[in-house]
């Protein structure tokens, strides 16, 4: 089946689409042709609104929600023609996210289904939720058949504004993944970007360069309790707001702005490897670590993850391109809710069962 997905991430940089030819059988036997891939930069107001539609729960107001699904319409648009697409797989927005109470992805379904003509899949991580799960994070599934080949230990990394991990067992078994969030990916980053050098992100690391760790401050963050929490675990980039930037700024008045960003960039690197080593437990030395992801691109992560003895390995050489993954997982779950395949991992949300995600709307 031809199917698109979108993907929006925390970042808000911009929306990525991958359309693809998919199909997995009963077995959860894969096989894809990506067709086209993209991701289409949010503009500077577009990406100002939904940075701020989560102000104040503004993401209740019905007019914001309309307004981003428009922004998603728009981008669809601009990005292929439908005519041969049998669904759209959107995961939406996320605005709110609870463990095991509730994740809130603002997208209206309908609004685009009675624009574009075409039925849409969404809403994906409710019915973790409703089984005792966090609801997140999804991309284990997607790694686990990626990976089903592979005669050693696979250990992903995705870098967004979050950052999480998979650990796909070489015994390959389902029941045996691992999978959860180890901290921020760029949330942090990118904030201290806008508050103190009016820049969106820290490009090719020309900021955080010039700075220096702060040892103590770094110390302090990596004892937040999210980052030693034992898995199942899933975070939101509220959970690293922008009051932890605005507390360092303010205790520490005479710190140069480019310390506190390298200290952040530090604090992202740290807090994965803190959870890949204490929870993963592996030697670095018999696993790959395969990366996605626009953080993975900054110069001091990359840096950061080799000199901690990892083997750092693009998803790009498997075959994926690190910008297209995520909405490539939004196709491959879609197809799943269409097959009635289950599509959660219990090991690695928490769920009391294997259940299938997603909801369809057709008219």
């Amino acid at each position: 089946m031809n199917i698109l997905g979108v993907m929006s991430g925390n970042s808000c940089d911009g929306l990525d689409l991958c359309d693809v030819d998919i199909e997995i059988d009963s077995n959860y036997n894969l096989s894809y042709k990506i067709k086209q891939y993209s991701t289409i930069p949010f503009l500077e107001h577009e990406k100002k609104f939904i940075h701020t539609v989560r102000e104040n729960e503004k993401y209740k107001i019905k007019e914001n929600e309309t307004k981003l699904t428009t922004i998603f319409i728009d981008k669809i648009r601009m990005f292929s023609s439908l005519e041969h697409l049998d669904y759209i797989s959107c995961h939406g927005q996320t605005v709110s996210h609870i463990d095991k109470v509730s994740s809130l992805q603002l997208f209206d379904a309908k609004q685009c289904y009675d624009s574009l003509g075409i039925p849409v899949i969404y809403n994906f991580r409710n019915n973790d939720i409703k089984n005792g799960g966090n609801g997140a994070p999804l991309m284990p599934f997607l790694d686990w058949l990626l990976f089903s080949d592979s005669i050693k230990d696979v250990v992903t990394l995705n870098v967004g504004g979050i950052s999480n991990i998979s650990h796909i067992p070489k015994s390959k078994l389902k029941d045996e993944v691992q999978g959860f969030d180890t901290g921020p990916g760029m949330c942090l980053v990118d904030m201290a970007c806008r508050r103190f050098f009016h820049s969106s992100y820290d490009n090719d690391s020309k900021f955080s360069n010039q700075g220096r760790v702060d040892k103590k401050i770094l110390n302090e963050l990596l004892n937040l309790p999210l980052i030693k929490k034992d898995p199942p675990k899933s975070m939101d980039i509220n959970d690293f707001g922008v009051d932890i930037v605005n507390q360092i700024s303010t205790s520490n008045s005479k710190l140069d702005n480019h310390d506190i960003l390298r200290t952040l960039v530090e604090f992202t690197v740290e807090s994965i490897h803190y959870n890949i080593y204490n929870f993963i437990k592996l030697d670095r030395c018999k696993f790959d670590l395969v990366v996605s992801g626009g953080g993975t691109d900054h110069p001091l992560v990359k840096q950061g993850l080799t000199e901690r003895g990892y083997r750092v390995k693009s998803v790009s050489k498997f075959g994926i391109d690190s910008s297209t993954k995520e909405a490539f997982l939004m196709a491959l779950l879609g197809a799943s809710k269409v097959l009635n395949l289950k599509s959660n991992i219990p090991t690695v949300t928490g769920a009391s069962k294997y259940v299938t995600l997603g909801e369809i709307y057709a008219g």
